[in-house]
């Protein structure tokens, strides 16, 4: 070493000792020459980097060096002789650091005593060194700048890749995590109980679940786009709902609700369309069995008067407007109250549903037959003139006429009294109507009864 070497220079000073000590910069002096480690360790002692003084690590050989990188794979800079064990043990070492020992980011500061075994060219071209200096040029100086220049390389590096690994675990973490909402969504999609479906842009089949194959089949595809479809995916709406009715593989009828709505991507970009069945068949079912009840005779299966009047409001409004015919024919059975007299209510509920029964066999589907009163019913005939309802009502007599009722060890003969009419433009309502059908349903009782008479 010069004399240089034992200059102070003017550079910051270590911590105070009141102040807690950063932990030192580890450097390892790799060299045979037990006066090269006293004099490292002497120039670099009163010196410190970035408020951390050096500690210096001493390995006397190459073997010996390897050892310790072993132990301590955290030691920034080496300061590694070339001629030890033999004349390229340092060489060998720095090769074996980086292709053996796979360790990329420690600095390597190669010096030698003889500069011309080691040409510096060839070693920067043939090893992975980051420094080449000769023993005899690092002053205190020069040695110092040669070490604060591979703690900055090796501070960058490192810093380098401890942001690389936090940034590798975050992407660990984050895909963990998305995986995990995946499976949560699958399998949430798979538990629900409704039929779901998804479609890409194309009606391709996407995702259906457990539900939706369980209704329609393992192979079962969903439909393909539609209009609805189109307004979905162009935005125009939000929510297509709507009923369907459909019959399943096993010929079960289902009425369902379907909500659809689109599928986008992050950007809001459209990428299909997603929907959901509610069945709602028991629903609908108990829903027209509300409205059987409601509207019908219990017994006779007849429309019930509040239906039946009601109904009969709506035709004649609609007559009214489009100047179409309607008939109207008054039933009532005779002698009843001698039925429930002689052989009992049962036998009177008897008669009367197979006086329903025998008038529903002869209606349209557009007719409607009600239950008016205890024995009186009453037959709303759509596009009927009178001479049409006179026609149905001889039909209606003769049926009626040749229905016959057991009870017991009787047999009930029944016939009825009939009276027809037709509106006239200036009825007033269904009433005005009603009332010439009844009066002319009380002059077939005057006249004998078992028989049709029409209104005046």
């Amino acid at each position: 070493m010069t004399d240089d070497s034992k200059r102070r220079l003017p550079l910051k000073p270590r911590s105070p000792r009141s102040a807690p000590a950063a932990e030192p910069w580890v450097i390892l002096v790799v060299d045979d020459d037990p006066q090269v480690h006293a004099m490292t360790s002497v120039l670099l002692r009163d010196f410190a980097f970035q408020g951390r003084s050096f500690e210096v690590v001493n390995a006397y050989s190459a073997t010996e060096a390897r050892a310790v990188l072993a132990k301590r794979p955290d030691i920034p800079v080496v300061l590694l002789d070339v001629v030890m064990e033999t004349d390229a043990a340092g060489l060998e070492l720095a090769r074996d650091i980086r292709e053996g020992m796979k360790n990329d980011h420690l600095r390597i500061i190669l010096r030698t005593g003889q500069p011309g075994e080691a040409p510096e060219r060839d070693v920067m071209l043939l090893y992975d060194i980051n420094d080449y200096r000769a023993k005899a040029e690092l002053t205190a100086q020069k040695l110092f700048t040669a070490l604060v220049g591979a703690l900055r390389s090796w501070t960058h590096i490192d810093t380098i890749e401890k942001l690389n690994a936090s940034l590798e675990q975050r992407v660990v973490e984050r895909t963990r995590e998305l995986d995990q909402a995946r499976r949560f969504s699958e399998q949430l999609v798979e538990v629900i109980p409704s039929p779901l479906w998804c479609k890409d842009l194309g009606g391709g089949t996407r995702l259906v679940n457990r539900a939706f194959r369980a209704l329609f089949g393992d192979q079962a595809e969903v439909p393909a786009l539609d209009a609805s479809d189109g307004a979905l995916l162009e935005g125009r709406t939000a929510l297509v709902e709507f009923e369907a009715a459909f019959t399943d593989g096993d010929g079960g009828r289902h009425t369902v609700m379907v909500a659809k709505g689109a599928l986008t991507e992050g950007d809001g970009a459209p990428a299909g369309i997603v929907g959901v069945m509610t069945d709602i068949s028991e629903r609908k079912a108990l829903e027209r069995e509300l409205t059987r009840l409601a509207t019908t005779d219990p017994l006779t299966s007849a429309a019930n008067r509040r239906h039946f009047l009601s109904q009969a409001e709506q035709e004649m409004e609609r007559a009214g407007r489009y100047g179409r015919q309607l008939g109207v024919v008054m039933i009532d059975i005779d002698h009843f109250k001698a039925v429930n007299d002689g052989h009992g209510h049962a036998a009177g509920d008897a008669v009367l549903v197979a006086v329903a029964a025998a008038c529903r066999s002869l209606l349209r589907d557009v007719d409607c037959l009600g239950r008016i009163g205890g024995e009186e019913f009453a037959l709303l005939l759509p596009e009927t003139s009178l001479v049409g309802a006179s026609e149905v009502a001889e039909r209606l007599r003769q049926a009626i006429a040749a229905t016959q009722v057991t009870v017991g060890h009787h047999v009930l003969h029944v016939t009825a009294s009939l009276g027809a009419a037709e509106r006239r433009d200036d009825d007033a309502g269904f009433d005005a109507l009603l009332a010439r059908a009844d009066a002319a349903l009380y002059r077939a009782k005057a006249s004998g009864r078992d028989r049709v008479e029409l209104a005046e």
